[in-house]
Parts: C-alpha cells; sequence; structure tokens
C-alpha cells in the first residue's frame, strides 16, 4: 500500500504542478490513447464477426442454431432480418463443429434417421408412411447438394396397388428448388434432377418429374423426349465451337490492330446425324478369265439320205455320192464355256456427327490507326485473316466484314461500386494504421513525460545543512499559506468570515 500511495501521491503532485496548458494536452494525450487502442481493438481480426452462412436461413433453423450456440458459450447475434447467424471470426471453426455435433441444421428434413426411433408398435402403414418420408428428405439431401440450389423439397405421390392392370397408375414426384441469390440452373442440370428422382423411385418415369422453382418457373420439360429437340451437350458444343472460331479471329487482328478493334460473331450449322453408307460397284471393262471349261461330243451317223430327185444323184466333188446308200459318218461338236469376274469396288462410308456444314461469320474492324506508326491493313485484308483463322471453304461459308469506329472496347471503365468499395478500404487501412502509429506516439511521449517528470523531482538526502537557506518552491509557498488561512480560521474565524462576505458582495458584519 506505501508504494500505491506514493505513486497516487507523485502523480497529484504531477498534476498539480502542471500549467493549464499542459493539464489540456495531457488530457487529449490520453483520450487518443484510449480512442487508438478502441479503434484498433475493433478493427483487429479477432473482434470480426462473419456469417455462419452464405445464404438465408429458416427462422427454426436459425432458432435452433441460436440456441446450440447460446449453451456452448459462444457469442452470436443476428443479421439479415433474422435469417443468418454470425459469430466472431476466431472461434468460428468451434461453432462450426459445435453445430455440426448437434445435427443442426437439419436441411432437407429426418431421412433414414427416422427408423432409428420406430418401436415395436410400429404398424405397416406407419412403416409405409416413414419410408416415404425418408426417401423423401434423402432426395432433397441430395439436390441441395448441388452448387445453384439453396433449398429443395421433394414430394412423391405414390397411388394404391390395384389387382386390376387396366387401373394401375404409375407414381409421380415434383420437386420444389430455391436457388441461391443471383444463381441459374441450366436445362442440364434440371434433367438431371428428374433422373435423380426418377431411378430413385421404382416404376417412376422422368415425364412424370415435375421440377418447380420457388418463383413459379418450371425448370424441367416433360414433353421434351416427344419434340425431339436438339440435347443440351450438342448445344454446348455448338456454343464452344463459334466461340473458339470467334477467339481465334478476333485475337490475330488484335495483334494488329489492337485489343478491342475487332468484333467477331460466328454461327455454325452443326450436323449432329450419324450416317452409315456402304457402296458396291462393278466395270464392265476390267474382265479378268477365272474358270475355262471344254466339252467335246462325237456322234456316228447310218446312211446317208437325201431329198428324192436328181439331185441327190449327182457325185459330189469328194467323189462319193450323195445317194450312196449305206454309207456311215462321225460328227464331232467341241463347246468351250470361260467364266470371268467383273471387277467392283465395294466401300463403307461413315459421317461422324459434328461435322460442320456452314459458317457465317459477321465482323466489325476498327481500320483507323491509333498511333503513329502502326501498321495499316485493308478490309480485304481483315476478311482474309478471319477467313485463314475459322477454316474458310468456298461455297460452303460465309463472311461479312464492316469497317466503322469502335469506341468503349478494351478502355471498359471499371464499375462505380467496385471503386467505392476499393477507395473504402483504403481509407480504413490508412486510418488503422495512423492510429497505431499515433497511439504508440502519444504513449511513448507519456512515458517519456513520466520518466523525467520523476527524475526532476528533489529527492531529500542527509547533507549538512549550508549557512545559505534554501529559496521555498511555488508548492511550498501554497502550501505554507493553506496552513496560515486554516490557523486564521481557527483562532480568528470572524475574520475568515467577513472576508468571504466581501468575496460574495456583501458588507462584512
Amino acid at each position: 500500500m506505501d508504494v500505491i500511495n506514493r505513486l497516487i501521491a507523485q502523480a497529484r503532485a504531477y498534476w498539480a504542478s502542471l500549467s493549464s496548458v499542459r493539464r489540456v494536452g495531457v488530457v487529449a494525450g490520453v483520450l487518443g490513447v484510449f480512442l487508438a487502442l478502441g479503434v484498433v481493438a475493433y478493427l483487429s481480426p479477432g473482434s470480426q464477426y462473419v456469417p455462419l452462412s452464405q445464404s438465408p436461413l429458416p427462422p427454426d433453423e436459425v432458432a435452433l442454431m441460436r440456441t446450440r450456440l447460446t449453451a456452448d458459450n459462444i457469442p452470436n447475434r443476428l443479421i439479415s432480418g433474422g435469417t443468418n447467424l454470425e459469430v466472431p471470426q476466431d472461434r468460428y471453426a468451434e461453432a462450426v463443429v459445435a453445430l455440426a455435433a448437434g445435427g443442426i441444421p437439419v436441411r432437407g428434413g429426418k431421412g433414414y434417421e427416422l427408423f432409428d426411433e420406430t418401436s415395436l408398435m410400429t404398424t405397416p402403414f406407419v412403416q409405409s408412411v416413414n419410408y416415404q418420408r425418408a426417401l423423401q428428405a434423402e432426395l432433397a439431401r441430395s439436390i441441395m447438394q448441388m452448387e445453384a440450389v439453396q433449398s429443395a423439397r421433394v414430394l412423391i405421390a405414390k397411388p394404391e396397388p390395384s389387382p386390376f392392370v387396366r387401373d394401375q397408375k404409375q407414381p409421380t414426384a415434383s420437386v420444389v428448388i430455391k436457388l441461391k441469390p443471383r444463381a441459374t440452373m441450366s436445362p442440364a442440370t434440371a434433367s438431371g434432377i428428374v433422373s435423380l428422382v426418377a431411378r430413385s423411385i421404382e416404376g417412376l418415369r422422368p415425364e412424370n418429374v415435375t421440377v418447380l422453382e420457388t418463383g413459379g418457373r418450371l425448370l424441367s420439360d416433360p414433353h421434351a423426349s416427344e419434340r425431339g429437340h436438339v440435347p443440351t451437350p450438342q448445344l454446348e458444343y455448338q456454343e464452344r465451337l463459334e466461340t473458339y472460331l470467334a477467339t481465334k479471329a478476333e485475337e490475330m487482328l488484335a495483334k494488329t490492330l489492337g485489343p478491342g478493334r475487332a468484333v467477331i460473331r460466328v454461327s455454325a450449322d452443326v450436323n449432329f446425324q450419324k450416317i452409315k453408307e456402304r457402296l458396291k460397284t462393278y466395270s464392265p471393262d476390267g474382265k479378268v478369265a477365272w474358270a475355262e471349261r471344254t466339252a467335246n461330243s462325237t456322234s456316228m451317223g447310218g446312211t446317208s439320205r437325201g431329198p428324192a430327185g436328181a439331185v441327190s444323184n449327182i457325185t459330189r466333188a469328194g467323189g462319193t455320192s450323195a445317194s450312196a446308200g449305206g454309207g456311215s459318218g462321225t460328227a464331232k461338236e467341241e463347246v468351250i464355256q470361260t467364266d470371268y469376274l467383273v471387277s467392283e469396288t465395294i466401300r463403307d462410308i461413315e459421317d461422324g456427327s459434328g461435322a460442320v456444314t456452314r459458317l457465317s461469320v459477321a465482323a466489325i474492324v476498327d481500320l483507323k490507326p491509333q498511333t503513329e506508326g502502326q501498321p495499316v491493313i485493308s478490309a480485304a485484308d481483315a476478311e482474309e485473316i478471319i477467313k485463314q483463322a475459322i477454316g474458310f471453304r468456298p461455297n460452303r461459308d460465309q463472311v461479312k466484314v464492316a469497317e466503322a469506329t469502335l469506341t468503349g472496347l478494351g478502355t471498359a471503365e471499371p464499375d462505380d461500386t467496385l471503386v467505392k468499395l476499393q477507395r473504402f478500404q483504403t481509407y480504413v487501412s490508412l486510418a488503422r494504421n495512423l492510429s497505431v502509429a499515433f497511439a504508440t506516439v502519444l504513449a511513448a511521449l507519456v512515458v517519456g513525460l513520466m520518466v523525467l517528470r520523476r527524475r526532476a523531482v528533489p529527492v531529500p538526502t542527509a547533507t549538512a545543512p549550508t549557512e545559505t537557506p534554501a529559496t521555498p518552491s511555488e508548492e511550498e509557498r501554497r502550501n505554507a499559506e493553506v496552513e496560515r488561512f486554516l490557523d486564521m480560521a481557527r483562532t480568528e474565524p470572524g475574520s475568515v468570515a467577513n472576508v468571504f462576505q466581501l468575496l460574495l458582495g456583501e458588507p462584512a458584519a
């Protein structure tokens, strides 16, 4: 206690020895130090709050989360109108682990955990209802794992089985999806959800599954297979092809004209049909002997016969009479048969899907030179560059190039909101650094002044008295005046009262 009392006495003596200006400076310095420390403490990462979820949550889930965090003594506060919670940044991981340990939030409802709470008295009807509820919850959880989905709800309608085949009804299902802010869902993703639900329920067909957004927009298309529209992968392939060709042409022109001096768009007609054709042709001119067969035949003749009359009695050149009766003869016959091979050509032609049948290119280029010494090209040169870049084929593709002055391309101004945010962050960082520097300087000055003041206070030492009396200080003179005034008040109270009356403007008694 003696040390504390001595420090308090020294502080009072130091304060009493300061002038009014110095007292104001000390008070301002102390307040500045505390203010700087407060700013640093507020801006420090340990005191910052971060939200537990990046998207709004249902009020019932927020209530469960708040109860759990309060029970674990984790500071939390409501934000976004009670649809979210935020906790200190240094305790964010602890809060996440605590909520996970309690099974919070229960997104999509209870799945197959429902069967952990069943009892022996459960009827088959209740078991069937619980199975349907669990299946709906499991499907909702699976759908909510997609990046664009914030929440989902699945409803399954299973008709009662009938003993008659003609009275059998097919099951149906409906999926209600709430998307995250500024998120969109492509038709391919919606088709994936339809396939997931249809293949998870026995007897459910994809055309009996409806996917609906909370805003009322229908995401699924149950009649897509009937219309026979182009599948999404084929459309994506066509878009990638058009973007690739347009980018190639723009990059080539940017090397000469500069960035943002050409706008090129490509429209591609792609044939996704797969055709397999077999051709078989014959060449009648190209004959090749393949086989040759020879057949000989001999026949023996009897009496020579002829027509009746003088002609038959005339002798022939061989000295044999035509009318010679009773003669014999031999007849020989030779038949040669040759087989030829006629040449044939067989070709199997298969056209793969994705063949480009036509390219239509529209381009706007700015050929005006921006700087001195920049190469200048003509519109014909630009068109030729585009043709070479896209793989132009005559009688199939078409390219149209127009010359115009383009503005605002390649030098787009940044967003005002982003600029303001960056500027605000710069100001906050500068203010924090200045506060820390100011607090450090003030603390050093205060400590230095206290050290110097403590050294300047005379310390009584046991020295021999000198003949020259010491000059009393201002504090000693003030203390002596106070002592004398107190003695006067004890000895002559009336005089003191008269003095106070005079000071108050009243006549003395």
